[in-house]
């Protein structure tokens, strides 16, 4: 049977329309032309495919720094239809949500200083990476490097970045790893191409995050005993980090548990101090009988071979009801207890 020439074009059509719509669903549903490494090679594709999920992954902004006048480095990408990640350096600001270090995140047990949850977390860069200071130089004189975020935002969830609640969150550790890994690579890039550190990859291993809300007992507080305001506060639940966790924090909760009504952080990591206090705070002295030096709210004292960083912040009338945090029993009975856990001598006169 001979078939005729308008059946031949028809056929020939069929095939070709069929072919483009493969190659169109191709192109637009999959990654199959995507490169190994995105934001100018800086980070590796699986890893943003881990975070942000099945799509069409695409680099919509990549910036890195071409000298150190300017540290400053920024990539966005977006899977088609789903969420978008930005990696970013920023100056550090007091505050700076970032500051605080939520139980619920996890952190690299080494290298450098961090907290990630499943889609938001930082970390700090090199030493040497410090950006412009646009009229903080005086609160930071001394900082030597400042963070980079890594946040995604997932369209139609949420209007804007930073609403995520960690504490709400189910952990993803494998999301966290990959949100770590991304943060690393990009930090490390931007290092490279500014000229300011190190452009070696830091060997991270995420800690898990602190375990669930509990209740908790005035006297009793973040499980150390003594440790309370001396009042009767009824209904008080809290979160402990993990003690893998380099930067050790417990958020206490009163009856809204939107925002933690009191949040310790202890440290022995000699860059953590600078990132959320002033160089003049922290060399003020303290009042008689006081081992150290810091202002309301926080102390850096010697402990054995350690500089020992305790920082409390929360509700004024919690932290600070009398003159000063120092006066409270709160503040007093926390630092004792532990620089005693620690075994270090008093910090706070007894």
């Amino acid at each position: 049977m001979t078939i005729s020439r308008r059946t031949w074009a028809v056929v020939v059509g069929v095939l070709v329309l069929a072919l483009g719509a493969g190659g169109f669903a191709t192109w637009q549903y999959t990654n199959l032309f995507l490169p190994d490494r995105l934001c100018d090679g800086a980070v590796a594709a699986k890893d943003v495919q881990q975070v942000l999920g099945d799509g069409r992954i695409e680099v919509v902004q990549s910036r890195l720094p071409k000298g150190l006048a300017e540290p400053a480095g920024r990539c966005v990408i977006q899977v088609r239809g789903g969420a978008d990640l930005t990696l970013q350096s920023h100056g550090v600001e007091r505050a700076d949500k970032r500051s605080f270090v939520d139980p619920a995140m996890s952190q690299p047990d080494r290298g450098p200083l961090g907290a990630f949850a499943n889609d938001t977390g930082w970390l700090v860069l090199p030493a040497g990476c410090r950006r412009a200071t646009t009229g903080s130089t005086e609160d930071f004189p001394d900082r030597d490097a400042d963070i980079l975020a890594a946040d995604v935002r997932h369209r139609g969830k949420h209007e804007l970045m930073w609403q995520d609640d960690p504490s709400k969150e189910t952990p993803d550790q494998e999301a966290r790893a990959a949100l770590a890994r991304l943060a690393a690579d990009f930090g490390a890039a931007l290092a490279k191409s500014s000229g300011c550190g190190s452009a070696d990859v830091p060997d991270m291993h995420l800690t898990a995050p602190g375990p669930a809300v509990t209740p908790a007992t005035d006297g009793q507080l973040c499980g150390l005993p003594g440790v309370g305001t001396g009042r009767n506060l009824p209904e008080l639940a809290q979160r402990v980090s993990d003690p893998a966790a380099p930067l050790q924090s417990c958020w206490v909760y009163s009856q809204i548990m939107s925002e933690p009504a009191l949040r310790f952080t202890v440290s022995t990591d000699t860059r953590y101090p600078t990132f959320v206090a002033t160089r003049k705070s922290l060399d003020t002295p303290l009042p008689t009988g006081w081992r150290g030096a810091g202002t309301d709210g926080a102390v850096h004292a010697q402990c054995g071979k350690d500089d020992l960083f305790l920082h409390l912040s929360g509700r004024s009338d919690l932290v600070a009801p009398g003159p000063s945090a120092f006066s409270t029993p709160l503040f007093t009975s926390w630092v004792n207890t532990v620089a005693a856990q620690r075994g270090c001598e008093p910090v706070a006169p007894k």
